[in-house]
């Protein structure tokens, strides 16, 4: 019993060490506040970039003619360097969307992967006989849905 009763004792003294007066706590508050306001203020934005903007002027004021000519020079082949990539993404892009639009090159001349494709007004197309990736091709030169089971395909060619 007596071990209870000191047990119990304990745990009450080590509640009563947690709980903050209200001194204590007026203190903790004060200090979250502070950091709050702390983070809220503008470090990381405008005022950043006006201090480099300062720091970055001071450098540009010690440099010399030379130095400075040579430092446009290179921002100039910079910007053009970076010009170009973006052209030459440009064209890339455009490129690929074509190539993504338009029939496969065999397609245009009546051929799907080497399968020789029958006119369109004969209906007696096997297409049992060709592959997943054939019947695609076919399905592709007809505008048509390219995805599922090989099954799919080729009731999707028959319908159409």
């Amino acid at each position: 019993m007596e071990e209870q009763e000191a047990m119990s004792m304990t745990e009450e003294e080590e509640d009563e060490e947690e709980e903050l007066d209200d001194e204590d706590w007026e203190a903790s508050v004060r200090l979250a506040n502070e950091l709050q306001g702390a983070t809220s203020s503008p470090i990381g934005g405008d005022l950043m970039d006006e201090l480099a903007d300062e720091m970055l002027q001071m450098e540009m004021n010690d440099l010399s003619a030379e130095e400075e000519d040579a430092l446009g020079r290179a921002a100039r082949e910079a910007v053009r360097k970076y010009e170009e990539e973006m052209a030459m993404k440009s064209q890339m892009k455009s490129k690929r969307k074509k190539a993504m639009s338009s029939p496969p090159p065999a397609a245009e001349e009546g051929l799907i992967n080497g399968i020789e494709e029958e006119a369109p007004a004969e209906a007696a197309v096997d297409y049992s006989k060709m592959t997943v990736a054939q019947l695609k091709d076919v399905l592709r030169s007809k505008g048509l849905k390219v995805s599922g089971r090989k099954a799919e395909l080729i009731e999707r060619l028959e319908m159409s």
